[in-house]
């Protein structure tokens, strides 16, 4: 039995090839926890709600977001107007050049 009506548009993720590349690369917790998200926006769109932690992106990924997949892991997509969601990237988030401003 399926939750979604006929009657509602599904919408389309999207990995670009280098994206395809690094998901390749990742650790199977993080492929089976970028399944799990992709399945639920397909279903119900890019916001979600339930600990998905969905983040908006500035500086030069400004009009991006980015999802955590987990504690290290990223997925980082643009949202299109026609119910596409496209990935550009999904990489270990590196703090190591994150300091305090003063």
């Amino acid at each position: 039995m399926s939750t979604i009506s006929d009657d509602v548009p599904t919408w389309s993720v999207l990995l670009v090839s280098k994206a395809a590349s690094e998901l390749g690369e990742a650790p199977a917790s993080v492929r089976k926890k970028f399944d799990q998200w992709v399945i639920a926006v397909q279903a119900f769109g890019p916001w979600l709600k339930g600990g998905w932690r969905t983040e908006a992106l500035s500086g030069v990924l400004k009009g991006f977001y980015s999802i955590r997949l987990n504690r290290t892991w990223r997925a980082i997509f643009e949202v299109r107007p026609e119910r596409k969601v496209v990935v550009i990237r999904i990489s270990a988030h590196d703090y190591k050049g994150v300091g305090r401003r003063n």
